[in-house]
């Protein structure tokens, strides 16, 4: 009965034994895994804080970057306020020689248009007077023909009638209309129509070229012509010998 009881105690120490070990052994293997999964873990952090420390370091690379180019556009800004304050100051200063020029210009305008009616008043009064001479030499030419006429009568200056001159108009054979248009203004005799211009007689009196081509025909035939150097005496025409 002793024996069994022994067996029986050894039996159950050893399956005692046996338990301790087996949760020893489990117990080992659980914190092998831990360690493993802790160790798995440290690396996995080790690789995301070398993944944070290599961010850092771009941030702070692109932080550097972002300053100097702030610096760079703070510069810059200073250099174009500076530059818009120059162009300020040229513009100030070219407003002011615009000021400056629009009076000069208004000036000149002023003295122009003093110039421009003086000039007119100049042109009519030098108008005026080239007429004047004009009509004074008109003047003198009809006292030199009257002298001459007188000294023609009192038989002082050599000269002979130009009978053909005497003749009324209408001997041109001339038409009516034309005839009376040259009446009109006082071209009676053919002396009266020799001293005009021929370009006088188509533009002012509408002598057409047919009928002033036989007016010259008709005066070459009868030894006359338009200009003609003659004295007028009475209704007599004479030329100087």
């Amino acid at each position: 009965m002793e024996t069994i009881d022994v067996i029986m105690l050894v039996g159950l120490v050893l399956m005692i034994t046996a338990l301790v070990l087996m949760y020893k052994c489990a117990r080992g293997k659980s914190c092998r895994r831990k360690m493993e999964k802790i160790a798995d873990s440290v690396a996995s952090d080790k690789e995301d804080i070398d993944f944070l420390v290599k961010r850092f370091g771009c941030l702070f690379e692109e932080m550097a970057a972002d300053h100097r180019k702030e610096s760079i556009l703070k510069e810059r800004a200073a250099r174009l306020q500076e530059l818009v304050e120059e162009l300020e100051y040229q513009r100030n200063e070219l407003e002011t020689d615009n000021r400056s020029m629009t009076d000069i210009n208004d000036e000149l305008k002023r003295g122009n248009a003093e110039l421009v009616e003086k000039s007119t008043r100049l042109r009519n009064e030098i108008s005026c007077s080239e007429q004047t001479i004009r009509d004074m030499g008109k003047y003198i030419d009809s006292l030199k023909k009257i002298r001459e006429g007188l000294e023609i009568v009192l038989n002082n200056m050599s000269a002979e009638e130009v009978h053909y001159l005497s003749e009324p108009v209408f001997s041109l054979g001339i038409t009516p209309s034309i005839r009376r248009l040259l009446e009109a203004h006082g071209i009676l005799y053919i002396g009266d129509l020799i001293h005009l211009d021929e370009s006088y007689l188509m533009d002012i009196w509408g002598v057409g070229p047919v009928t002033l081509e036989k007016i010259k025909t008709k005066l070459n035939e009868n030894g006359v012509w338009f200009g003609m150097d003659v004295i007028r005496v009475s209704d007599h025409w004479y030329r100087r010998k």
